[in-house]
Formats: C-alpha cells, structure tokens, sequence
C-alpha cells in the first residue's frame, strides 16, 4: 500500500450541499443520531444496526475507524449536510486485502435523505480517493439480493454488475446471496496506478 494518509486533510467531497469527510471521536453523538433516526431502514441490510445501537457503539466505532486508518485497513468517512450540520451518512472502504489490491465499498443514507443520489455521489468519491491514495485496483460492492436500493446505488456510480453470488453473505447468522459489483480505475476514468 501506499505511504500514510493524513486523515484530518481528507475531504473527498465538498457541494453546496453535502461533505464527505472523516469524523472525529468528538462527533459520537452525530453519528449516533444519524443511526438512531434510520435504525429501521439500515437493520434490514446491515447487523451492526439494531435497536442496541447506543453511542458508546458510536464511540466505538470510531475509534476503531482511526485505528484501522493508521493501519491502512480501512478508510471510512461520513456525509455531513453542510446547512445543518447532520451526518446524513456514511461511505467506507474496508476489508482491505493489501495482496490483491482490493477492498469493500459500502455505504448507507439517513432515513429522509435517501433517493436523492446522495449515497452514489459519497460512494463515487470514495472510490476516486481509494484509487488515487491507497494503491487498490479493485472495490467490490456487495449487496444482499433483495436490497434493491443499494444495488441501484452501486449502478449509478458506474460498478459493473459481476455476478450474483450464493451464499456471499452471513446475516445475523444466516446466509444470504447477494449481488457482486466491481468498480476498477477505468470505471472512472483513471489509470491503474504503477508501483516500482
């Protein structure tokens, strides 16, 4: 991977309306309001969300996102509604394999912001900072198959539809099939970077 990435610099996106940025410990209780709010949209797809999820959780989560930044493991940002302050979101690749150069794209919208094209435009500037900074060839966006949304999500920021994959995932225990999308350099316009 590629040298160390000063998180406190990386703003991935700015419009008049939404920034995409890392968060500190200290906006705990955004993100956790943000989850609170949308806990019955995101728990039908994602296991961490449940009626549980407190803002130590938040804390938690976090901390464990700056640790996994240092590592170059994993890169997670949030999207902020810059007239309100909200976190409205959140975009993060994770699952890093250093090996194969690849990494998870994932991405979720707080209940009221979504079908707005907000989770495509973070999810786009993930990957542009993802293939620019971290030396990855490959993001894959995997998507249980019936979360219809994420997988429209996963179209309009240019991934290809792959395959559909038996079994791809465990939720709460059980497994799921879900939907493969792939997202490399050319997808949006870029080189493959050359390592020496």
């Amino acid at each position: 991977m590629h040298h160390a990435i000063d998180r406190e610099r990386q703003i991935i996106y700015c419009d008049r309306d939404i920034e995409v940025r890392p968060l500190g410990l200290r906006e705990a209780p955004a993100l956790y309001d943000a989850v609170h709010q949308s806990i019955h949209t995101i728990s039908q797809w994602e296991a961490w969300c449940t009626p549980d999820y407190s803002l130590a959780d938040a804390k938690l989560f976090l901390q464990r996102a700056i640790e996994q930044w240092q590592l170059q493991a994993a890169y997670d940002f949030n999207i902020v509604d810059r007239a309100r302050g909200l976190v409205i979101g959140s975009v993060a690749i994770n699952q890093v394999s250093a090996l194969n150069q690849m990494a998870n794209l994932g991405y979720w919208v707080r209940e009221g912001y979504t079908g707005r094209g907000i989770a495509a435009v973070a999810a786009r500037a993930a990957a542009v900072f993802a293939f620019a900074h971290t030396g990855l060839t490959r993001l894959e966006i995997v998507a249980q198959a019936r979360n219809l949304r994420s997988q429209r999500v996963a179209e309009k920021t240019g991934a290809t539809l792959e395959c559909l994959a038996r079994n791809r995932l465990v939720f709460h225990g059980e497994p799921r099939d879900a939907k493969v999308f792939s997202l490399i350099p050319a997808d949006l316009g870029r080189s493959v970077p050359v390592h020496c």
